[in-house]
């Protein structure tokens, strides 16, 4: 009877256990897509020369650097952005992948490829993203040239 109890309890747990990660996984499914759209929001603004709404999306201590070195701050982003040019981008969704550091910092990586007018630039981006208010705001996206 003993033997037989601790079965069960033993069953019990490995069920719940994998309830867990399930639910987990589940989660982590969600911020993936959250987060990929989010990005793929922040093309279309960058696109569009959407100052207020790339002003929303940037953390206040963002940091962004670009595949050829160039490195703004929000602000430098934000004043610049009106001439900056995005004529076409195409965010590879399958190759989106997530770290998650702690509950509100989250590590977006992916495949982009973009066309700044001077013809097709394919890059691997990293964004790191922070938890505030209920929301997520890209704090540093860093991208290097893919072959």
């Amino acid at each position: 009877m003993m033997m037989h109890r601790r079965a069960l309890m033993a069953g019990a747990a490995v069920g719940a256990l994998a309830t867990i990660g399930s639910a987990a996984a589940q989660e982590r499914g969600a911020l993936l897509k959250t987060l990929l759209e989010l990005e793929i929001n922040s093309w279309q603004y960058v696109k569009d020369k959407n100052v207020p709404a790339m002003q929303t999306y940037l953390a206040d201590e963002a940091v962004l650097i670009f595949g050829d070195g160039s490195r703004f701050t929000k602000a430098e982003f934000l004043k610049g952005l009106p001439t900056f040019r995005v004529d076409s981008f195409d965010v590879d969704r399958k190759s989106g992948e997530l770290l998650t550091p702690t509950a509100d910092v989250a590590c977006l990586l992916y495949r982009v490829t973009y066309n700044p007018g001077t013809g097709p630039m394919k890059v691997l981006s990293s964004n790191t993203y922070v938890r505030r208010g209920g929301g997520w705001q890209s704090a540093l996206y860093q991208e290097t040239r893919a072959a």
